[in-house]
């Protein structure tokens, strides 16, 4: 398995997260593997997605100029294909009945580490095979 690791191709991942911090922990995480881009806004975060088509999104709910549920539901509109997971604090019934909703690929509720992070990596790459 580690081999067919080795053979994969980076990933383009874009994070939409308005805590710096956070943008910087998904960076150092995943940046020795992948190509990582941030945004800190729904309008950054539509913005960055058009130009940088990522293959996996991590999407915050609480934006400060929005709702990451909005924006989900327009990148699965414009590329069906693109792997989105939720990241947030919320673990409340409804946002995550509306994630599914938007067809968001994943689910991750604040604070998780490195560990769900791979396992979401992971799980892109079982969906492509």
């Amino acid at each position: 398995m580690a081999e067919s690791k080795q053979m994969r191709s980076p990933i383009k991942i874009l994070i939409v997260e308005d805590s710096d911090l956070l943008r910087g922990i998904f960076k150092t995480a995943l940046s020795a593997e992948h190509l990582i881009e941030g945004a800190a806004t729904v309008k950054e975060g539509w913005e960055m997605f058009l130009e940088y088509a990522p293959n996996i999104v991590f999407l915050d709910i609480t934006l400060p100029d929005g709702s990451g549920h909005d924006l989900a539901y327009r990148i699965k509109t414009r590329a069906p294909k693109t792997y989105i997971v939720m990241a947030t604090a919320s673990d409340y019934t409804d946002d995550k009945e509306e994630a599914a909703f938007n067809r968001a690929d994943g689910y991750l509720t604040k604070p998780f580490g490195k560990h769900e992070i791979d396992s979401v990596i992971e799980r892109y790459w079982s969906s492509r095979t």
